[in-house]
């Protein structure tokens, strides 16, 4: 049994998933996430903003005890790291704080690594995982392996950023934004599936928030089914709504408040993309992904 501490940096979240792993058997020991908005304002200079890097590496650095304490850890850095032209200088905090510097991902390897933790759930199956970022997102298919994997540049913070901002939503820009988002993922080419596997902070809160809870619970939102006229009924509510008035309906909170609306629009767009009637959400995702594969290699 290896006990392993994997870190993940993406565009909107730090989060840290401790775990014994034994073979392909994995059990979570500890999960945390914190939204720390780490790629806001990038696409405007290319550049991470210290506001925003001093939030992720607080963040990263309440996880240092349980990286030093596993005996193996990694840190996986995401799509606003790919894109910043100071993530050297992130990084190199990132490492003074946490004693582990963080490995760049690209895309595909992201995708992959999703379809390798939500594999686990939901075993025996041929799947397609979305695995909607603050940047970027990832759709995943295959039953045993990945037999496809695509990543495309747009994510709940991006879109936010270039086509929504606050709430409410003019009907103009929502258009706009769904137009756009609908037709990035028009060549996305995907087998059919016997299951549509949702993963990521938007697919869980959306999850959250359409099963009436008020304050997030894995356990409940782990393998709940949602369907896509839910998610888009939602989106209409919120897109009337202030970004202080967003953040007190379901487990949205105030953090994750003033990009859910971006989020929705990519996970609407997405479900159509792949035809899916309904999808899965799966709280394994990435982190368990690199957890197993930081054991077997």
């Amino acid at each position: 049994m290896t006990r392993v501490a994997v870190g993940d940096i993406g565009t909107n979240t730090a989060r840290l998933l401790v775990a014994d792993v034994e073979g392909s058997s994995l059990t979570e020991v500890d999960v945390r996430t914190e939204v720390v908005g780490l790629g806001r304002g990038l696409h405007d200079t290319g550049l991470l903003q210290p506001d925003a890097m001093e939030r992720a590496v607080n963040a990263l650095g309440s996880f240092a005890t349980a990286f030093a304490d596993s005996d193996n850890s990694i840190i996986v850095a995401t799509s606003a790291s790919r894109d910043a032209r100071n993530r050297e200088d992130f990084f190199d905090q990132v490492e003074r704080i946490c004693g582990v510097r963080p490995t760049l991902i690209d895309g595909v390897a992201e995708a992959r690594f999703s379809f390798e933790g939500a594999s686990r759930a939901l075993p025996d199956r041929q799947i397609t995982v979305i695995d909607i970022g603050g940047g970027s997102t990832e759709f995943v298919h295959g039953r045993s392996g990945v037999e496809t994997a695509v990543s495309v540049d747009i994510g709940s913070v991006r879109l936010t950023d270039l086509y929504l901002g606050g709430g409410p939503v003019p009907a103009r820009k929502l258009a706009a934004a769904r137009s756009v988002t609908a037709g990035l993922f028009a060549g996305i080419d995907v087998a059919d599936s016997e299951t549509v596997v949702g993963v990521a902070g938007t697919c869980t809160t959306v999850a959250g928030t359409l099963l009436g809870l008020t304050v997030h619970d894995r356990s409940i939102v782990h393998l709940a089914t949602i369907g896509p006229d839910a998610v888009t009924e939602l989106l209409g509510r919120l897109a009337t709504l202030t970004t202080e008035e967003i953040a007190s309906v379901g487990t949205i909170g105030t953090k994750r408040a003033p990009v859910i609306l971006g989020g929705l629009v990519v996970l609407e767009a997405a479900l159509r993309a792949v035809g899916a009637s309904g999808m899965v959400v799966s709280e394994w995702d990435l982190l368990h992904g690199v957890a197993v594969g930081l054991v077997s290699g």
